[in-house]
């Protein structure tokens, strides 16, 4: 089995999350990975099993498994649950089926209404407590291409580098593998000096052990506000996706995501592989 067993692929059935099924033949291209297909609706009467919002749901997720089982996929299982709280709903359902990844697509909402008006991706980002994939690509074309050119920012801490055993359980799939290392704070020119060479060392070493297992890896030192480095690290390397670990707290003292993995979640238009922190970390 791959490094995902189990998958909840959540739709709104829009075809934004229609691009979801190619994501995740890229990131699970083991085809005994079991899938969960979720849709909910936050409607009674949508719900209805008599009504016709239901049946083209049905059908469409039908249309959906379909699909996977064309790719070779066989377990795969369709729930339809309602809940005004979607992201509370798709939480629910990750815990009680067991699943080590979710898979939701973002719609390119603005920072504004995201912050203020709610969105169910941000929301299920700032709860879960399992692997996160947000799909931020509108372009149908470019799944296939999820990890041309991964992204993964790093501050050497356990949690940061979590994307590592995903990245060796794939590397037959890998293209490139890009580290970042962004220097937020130094006191002096000598300070900042010092931590570049620190960084240096650990970066050589992760790019490495990659090289080991066959798998291209350079790195890339930067100063400023990390959120904003990655999202131009982004733009120069044209980064298909990020690995990101999530710990610490953000702006909402309720928000146990981090200011950097809320910043980029918010703010930059590259797809997204949130990851849990480690509880034994520190």
């Amino acid at each position: 089995m791959g490094t995902f067993n189990k998958v909840l692929l959540a739709t709104d059935l829009t075809p934004q999350s229609d691009n979801l099924l190619g994501c995740l033949v890229s990131l699970c291209p083991d085809v005994e990975t079991e899938i969960v297909l979720a849709h909910v609706f936050d409607d009674d009467e949508d719900a209805d099993p008599h009504g016709s919002e239901y049946k083209d749901t049905i059908e469409h997720l039908d249309g959906y498994k379909v699909k996977l089982q064309k790719h070779g996929y066989e377990e795969i299982s369709v729930l339809t649950p309602q809940g005004d709280d979607a992201d509370e709903v798709l939480n629910k359902i990750a815990e009680k089926q067991d699943v080590d990844l979710v898979m939701v697509a973002s719609h390119g909402k603005g920072f504004f209404e995201r912050t203020f008006h709610g969105s169910t991706t941000y929301d299920l980002a700032k709860d879960i407590t399992i692997p996160l994939f947000i799909d931020r690509d509108d372009d149908d074309d470019n799944n296939d291409k999820l990890l041309a050119n991964i992204l993964v920012p790093t501050d050497f801490s356990k949690r940061s580098l979590e994307a590592l055993n995903i990245i060796r359980s794939l590397r037959e799939y890998v293209g490139k593998v890009h580290f970042l290392h962004v220097i937020e704070h130094s006191r002096d020119r000598q300070e900042l000096r010092l931590k570049e060479s620190d960084a240096e060392v650990q970066l050589e070493e992760l790019v490495e052990e990659l090289k080991v297992f066959g798998i291209d890896a350079d790195f890339h030192i930067s100063k400023g506000v990390a959120s904003k480095r990655i999202d131009v690290m982004c733009e120069r390397e044209n980064i298909s996706m990020i690995m990101l670990g999530r710990s610490g707290t953000g702006l909402n003292s309720a928000l146990e995501l981090g200011s950097t993995a809320e910043n980029v979640i918010l703010n930059v238009d590259r797809s997204i592989l949130l990851l849990p922190a480690d509880d034994n970390d520190d």
